[in-house]
């Protein structure tokens, strides 16, 4: 599924939070905070046949230690879409770079 998902899909999720469960760690509220498309990241001679590769950026609702993992992400129903749940996601743990540092910001990366 996830190889089917582009940056569209996640564009009416925009300031919703989702949750991302992963061993050993406590379930984590994460708001999808923007979307930014990444057309470098493309495979070379793949342009225009398979989706723009695009990050998915997120930030914690709430402290936490986790820095990178792989686990289960639930999406909320938003505008047409339904509540999804996304399996083996990887999210990635990225610095503040200018933003506030009382809150923890995620990547979740889509080639």
């Amino acid at each position: 599924m996830l190889d089917t998902l582009s940056s569209e899909d996640f564009a009416p999720l925009l300031g919703q939070c989702c949750r991302f469960r992963a061993a050993p760690w406590p379930e984590l509220e994460l708001q999808v905070q923007s979307i930014r498309q990444k057309p470098l990241s493309q495979v070379p001679g793949r342009e225009g046949s398979e989706r723009t590769p695009f990050v998915v950026e997120l930030v914690a609702t709430a402290a936490t230690e986790l820095v990178d993992a792989v686990g289960q992400l639930q999406l909320p129903a938003a505008g047409e879409l339904p509540a999804r749940t996304l399996d083996n996601v990887w999210i990635s743990r990225t610095g503040a770079m200018g933003r506030d540092r009382r809150y923890c910001y995620f990547q979740l990366p889509f080639n």
